[in-house]
């Protein structure tokens, strides 16, 4: 589950986490659900708009990698 309207107040290693979900769904056809998209068939998504979309979560990590490198957010032991 992904909640934008909460997104910015998650950790940033969870943030981090969640564009990766969004990539990995998006990329196996598993985001919409299926179960949502048997009510409302326009949610469907083409090719082009996932593409659009794993770009975007992409960009996000990027944008965090440069911020906070992915072994920064490692928690220590």
């Amino acid at each position: 589950e992904l909640n934008l309207d909460s997104f910015a107040a998650y950790n940033l290693r969870r943030q981090y986490h969640k564009m990766e979900e969004v990539i990995e769904m998006v990329k196996e056809k598993e985001m919409p659900l299926e179960s949502y998209t048997w009510i409302h068939k326009d949610a469907k998504l083409t090719d082009a708009q996932r593409a659009i979309l794993t770009g975007w979560s992409e960009g996000i990590i990027k944008a965090m990698q440069q911020k906070y490198p992915i072994d920064s957010l490692v928690r220590k032991k």
